[in-house]
């Protein structure tokens, strides 16, 4: 499924920015943030050009407000992997206020007249908009569609976050790669319960799925 295209943007944009600058494990693998300065500005210019398809370099202020910013978002994807609408929804409220969220109609390089999320004054601050966007988007899905489409990756050894936008609302990943990671961990322990048990591998496979009996 697809919430509308500017919602797809603002929720997407939140979990790329929470995956990109906050630490933690991310496929299998640790993932730290940088210490110096010049590190940080660095990774949350690369951030926002990358999710934004805009940037430049930044100041310390900036790239600062950039990983706080990120880090109140993790805030979220966390309270709806643990099922806690009420965290989830008074953390986007919060945020909501914080970054100054003001939906309008904007007109601006030969488009038409379309929704944004943040003000349009330059002087509002680069995070300030990007977190207002964020926020919004946020705050559309969730009261649209409740928790049950963010969510934290389920493999091993990985804490990034997702959106869900398939059909049927299954997914549990961030990423094929996670998927497949998680395949392939669960088929060595069956295979490794099998041998214990002096099983073929399918017949682990058939004796671990529920019976279906009450």
């Amino acid at each position: 499924m697809n919430f509308d295209s500017y919602t797809d943007q603002g929720v997407e944009a939140a979990a790329e920015l929470v995956n990109q600058l906050t630490p933690g494990f991310d496929r299998g693998k640790p993932r730290p943030l940088p210490f110096e300065p010049d590190g940080r500005e660095q990774l949350a210019a690369q951030a926002e050009a990358e999710i934004w398809g805009v940037g430049s370099e930044m100041s310390v202020q900036d790239a600062e407000a950039f990983f706080a910013l990120a880090s109140r978002l993790r805030t979220v994807f966390e309270a709806a992997a643990a099922d806690d609408s009420d965290l989830a929804a008074t953390t986007v409220n919060t945020l909501l206020q914080d970054y100054h969220a003001a939906p309008q109609l904007a007109r601006h390089d030969g488009e038409t007249w379309h929704l944004h999320f943040q003000s349009q004054e330059k002087e509002a601050g680069r995070a300030r908009a990007r977190g207002a966007t964020c926020a919004t988007a946020l705050a559309i899905v969730i009261g649209s569609h409740g928790l049950r489409r963010m969510g934290i990756c389920q493999a091993e050894r990985c804490d990034r976050v997702y959106i869900d936008t398939s059909r049927n609302g299954s997914r549990h990943f961030c990423s094929a790669s996670c998927l497949s990671r998680q395949k392939v961990a669960a088929f060595r322990a069956r295979r490794s319960r099998a041998a214990l048990s002096g099983l073929t591998v399918a017949d682990q496979s058939a004796r671990d799925l529920p019976s279906g009996r009450g």
